[in-house]
């Protein structure tokens, strides 16, 4: 590969599987260095050791991204492992497809937690030190589903976005001109 991503710090939020862990192969393989986040430490760590095998550098933050000490941990393992933070992927991410009147209200926030409170927790905390540095790309990961949503969950996302002040960084893909802005 290129390793076109040379000294820069990717935090990727569920790489353990999926979209994310395709993730930290990929920037893995272009020189990044990873802070890989996840609740499942066994495959996290199978993650590490592929990766720093490869030659990559790599470490893996355990826990519950639905909480707010776990993006605290996480910019600090990218601080103190590898001294800044350019990239931040939020791809931790949970599904809930039963119909409405099956869903239970703990089913609905866990979700939610996971989806958008993660999301919001982790952006928190990483535009102080991309700020420090003066730049920085965050990254929102989403299935399909998310374009295919139906007007309420649409309007569901948007008001909960408003809710945290973060209707004015959201544009159709990205909210990377949010560190531009301030």
């Amino acid at each position: 590969m290129s390793q076109k991503l040379v000294g820069s710090v990717c935090l990727i939020t569920g790489a353990s599987a999926g979209i994310g862990k395709a993730c930290a192969l990929a920037l893995a393989e272009e020189g990044a260095s990873l802070v890989l986040v996840a609740r499942r430490k066994q495959r996290l760590d199978e993650l590490v050791e592929m990766i720093q095998s490869a030659g990559g550098r790599a470490v893996a933050v355990v826990g519950d991204v639905r909480e707010e000490e776990m993006a605290q941990r996480a910019m600090l393992a990218a601080k103190e492992n590898f001294g800044a933070l350019h990239i931040l992927i939020n791809d931790a991410g949970m599904g809930n497809y039963k119909p409405l009147i099956e869903t239970s209200a703990e089913e609905y926030d866990e979700m939610m937690d996971t989806n958008v409170r993660s999301t919001f927790l982790f952006t928190r905390h990483a535009v102080p030190l991309m700020k420090e540095q003066g730049s920085g790309t965050i990254l929102m990961i989403s299935s399909m589903l998310a374009f295919m949503a139906s007007r309420v969950k649409r309007c569901t996302v948007q008001r909960n976005l408003r809710r945290w002040g973060l209707h004015k960084l959201w544009t159709k893909n990205c909210i990377r001109t949010a560190l531009k802005s301030g």
